[in-house]
């Protein structure tokens, strides 16, 4: 199957304990060692003992930065960087084509700047969730007020939504409940009009690929 994103070389270790955030303590084959974690969500499945593949780097504070972690029988993407440089792949999926990274929108970055199947352009923003409860996937999985402005000026604008899937045993989208005031924000949103859509990753240490499109539930 070809790759919509290939990963570099990764390394397999195991989770000790999440320190904060933005780190990890992991034990590997050389010993253990400390690493970045790109994802600061909750992460709630995120246990001891869970299987990791991350990328190694000489220097720094940490030995390296996680990219996968095995969430149950499957992998998840924790780097959703790579699942932003498969956008391009993603869009034109749809008939789009990709005119920019990275477009600054009323003092925010966002993700991209694209135009649809009539030649329109929107501005897009991904948001990738990692959270699957009984085969539903929701975003986010802790509060965000910058999810919040990313909405509002997306519904301003005309925007896309979209919602990564970063691992393949999801079937449908929702808001996640921890955030009340997103989900309603959103429902409201594509009740009025703002084109959302929910796109599911199948990831492996080899890479990903985007392979479907989920239903959106409010």
């Amino acid at each position: 199957m070809e790759l919509d994103q290939a990963f570099p070389p990764s390394r397999a270790a195991h989770l000790l304990e999440r320190e904060n955030r933005f780190v990890v303590r992991a034990a590997a084959a050389g010993g253990e060692l400390r690493l970045h974690l790109p994802n600061t969500g909750r992460l709630e499945w995120l246990r001891p003992g869970t299987r990791l593949r991350y990328l190694p780097r000489a220097g720094g504070r940490t030995a390296g930065r996680v990219l996968l972690a095995h969430a149950g029988a499957v992998w998840a993407l924790l780097d959703s960087a790579f699942a932003e440089a498969a956008l391009p792949r993603l869009v034109a999926r749809w008939g789009w084509s990709w005119r920019a990274a990275q477009p600054r929108l009323g003092g925010r970055r966002l993700d991209g700047l694209v135009a649809d199947e009539m030649g329109r352009e929107r501005y897009l923003e991904m948001k990738s969730a990692t959270h699957v409860r009984a085969g539903r996937a929701c975003f986010p999985d802790a509060p965000s007020e910058r999810a919040r402005a990313h909405l509002s000026l997306l519904r301003e604008h005309g925007g896309v939504l979209v919602f990564a899937v970063l691992r393949v045993d999801a079937a449908s989208f929702g808001p996640c409940p921890v955030d009340p005031e997103f989900a309603a924000e959103l429902c409201d949103a594509v009740r009025n009009g703002l084109l959302v859509r929910a796109a599911r990753a199948r990831v492996s240490p080899a890479g990903l690929v985007w392979d479907a499109e989920l239903p959106l539930y409010c």
